[in-house]
């Protein structure tokens, strides 16, 4: 059996997180899969501590033989830093690389780093999210293959309240918290007795719940008992919030940044509170809510494990050689 080392922020909230979990959890057929953490939640000193730290321990493990890929995962900015240093510890060790870019703004990233991101990319195996990503990342990445995140084995739900709306994300203003909460001001302004659950920050208002960081039983019944997903977000690599959505049957109102993730089981609206309120308003129709909620399943199957999986499977056997 041969060995894939993921190197990122496994240990951390979030979505880049739970990817690299699962798909350490699930490695493809013949593969063993390791993971070693890079970040670290709470603030500028633990991160350090564990950014000198995973460089000794990715030097020690790949002294230590028996490791035929290391798998790096890598935002922008300060973790694209973090990981170059990475990148080259695997190199020297002469350890074919894959890096997997997981931001929704790496095209940002790009235009302010444009012949560094070339040069390290040119280098390696570098692996992005959707075919719209590798259109607009093409100048500065040259080739590069088309893996989807995984959607874990989930149930869908027949059990949602249409009135319940639920935006899962960690706490930035990026994900849109702010036009969330707006839009449901709005309709409950108009007497519209909608719910809003928010995950990643605490608030607490009439029809404004924010319960905080989730995970377990308690993002288990929020994902199975609310009627509509919103992610409002300014920008998005692939969410998956809302592929996990779609794969469990709870429609989605997203912004352009999630742009060509569905076709039925979801729709784009433009990041407005206005705009939010009434693409809210429209979902609590039975008819139009039940069209989208049906199409999701079916929608996301190509995130599913199933079919990621063995995609990742096919690629390290093919860098490994």
């Amino acid at each position: 059996m041969r060995t894939v080392l993921h190197v990122g922020p496994s240990k951390t909230r979030g979505g880049m997180g739970a990817v690299i979990q699962l798909l350490a959890a699930n490695p493809p057929k013949g593969w063993n899969a390791e993971m070693m953490s890079s970040h670290a939640d709470g603030g500028v000193v633990p991160v350090l501590r564990a950014w000198w730290k995973v460089r000794k321990d990715l030097a020690a493990r790949l002294e230590r033989g028996n490791v035929d890929v290391v798998h790096i995962h890598a935002a922008t900015r300060w973790s694209w830093k973090r990981k170059m240093g990475l990148i080259k510890i695997s190199q020297n060790a002469n350890v074919p690389v894959i890096l997997s870019l997981h931001s929704g703004d790496f095209d940002r990233h790009c235009k302010e780093r444009g012949p560094e991101v070339h040069r390290v990319c040119s280098s390696l195996h570098t692996v992005v999210l959707t075919e719209k990503w590798q259109e607009v990342l093409s100048p500065w990445l040259g080739e590069s293959s088309v893996i989807p995140n995984p959607v874990p084995d989930v149930q869908v739900s027949t059990e949602r309240d249409r009135m319940q709306f639920l935006l899962m994300g960690r706490s930035n203003p990026m994900k849109g918290q702010s036009i969330a909460i707006e839009a449901t001001r709005m309709l409950r302004a108009k007497g519209v007795k909608v719910t809003l659950h928010l995950t990643g920050i605490e608030h607490e208002e009439m029809g404004i719940i924010g319960h905080g960081w989730v995970d377990g039983a308690e993002k288990e019944q929020l994902m199975k008992t609310c009627g509509t997903l919103l992610s409002p977000s300014e920008w998005e690599g692939l969410s998956m919030s809302v592929i996990e959505s779609m794969a469990r049957g709870m429609p989605v109102l997203a912004s352009k940044a999630s742009e060509g993730v569905f076709e039925k089981s979801g729709q784009v609206v433009e990041i407005d509170a206005h705009a939010f309120s009434e693409a809210m308003e429209n979902m609590i129709d039975g008819n139009m809510w039940k069209k989208m909620a049906e199409s999701g399943p079916a929608e996301a199957e190509r995130y599913s494990l199933e079919n990621v999986i063995p995609m990742w499977g096919h690629l390290y056997d093919e860098v490994a050689e």
